[in-house]
C-alpha cells in the first residue's frame, strides 16, 4: 500500500518526521525552493550527485527553483518495499498528467539519487540538466 503525504514548502526541518525517503524529498525540495545548494548537494547522491558536482551553486539555485516553482503537492511512496532504495513519486494538484519521481537510496541516511519527470501519455521530460 502506498503513504500519501502532502509536499513539504517549509525550509524548516520537522522534528517530529523520522528519517525515512519521504522526509529526504520533503528536505530536498524546501532547499530547491530556498535555494540552498549546500543541502541539495549533501543531500544527493548517484546520478543526481554527478550531474550537479560540475555545476556552479548559481547553476544548480537556477535550476531547482525553476524545476520546483509550481509543485510537486503530494508525495507517494511504496511503504511495503523494503531495501536501501526506493521511489517516492510526487504529483502536481493543479495539473494533470505531470508527475516526478524521486530515486532515494539509504547511504547511512536517505538521500536523492536520481530525478524523472513525466508527462502522463506525452512521455518523459527531461530531469535538472538534461537537455
Amino acid at each position: 500500500m502506498a503513504a500519501v503525504v502532502p509536499a513539504c514548502t517549509s525550509p524548516e526541518r520537522q522534528p517530529e518526521m523520522q528519517e525515512s525517503p519521504e522526509r529526504a524529498v520533503h528536505r530536498h525540495i524546501a532547499a530547491a525552493k530556498t535555494g540552498d545548494v549546500a543541502t541539495l548537494r549533501s543531500g544527493a547522491c548517484g546520478r543526481l550527485a554527478s550531474v550537479i558536482r560540475p555545476r556552479s551553486d548559481a547553476e544548480i539555485r537556477d535550476e531547482f527553483i525553476a524545476l520546483y516553482e509550481v509543485g510537486p503537492d503530494v508525495l507517494s511512496v511504496d511503504s511495503e518495499e523494503d531495501g536501501p532504495q526506493r521511489i517516492v513519486t510526487g504529483y502536481y494538484s493543479e495539473v494533470a498528467d505531470l508527475d516526478i519521481s524521486f530515486i532515494v537510496e539509504d547511504h547511512g541516511g536517505w538521500k536523492v539519487c536520481e530525478i524523472r519527470r513525466g508527462n502522463g501519455v506525452f512521455g518523459p521530460l527531461p530531469g535538472p540538466f538534461e537537455d
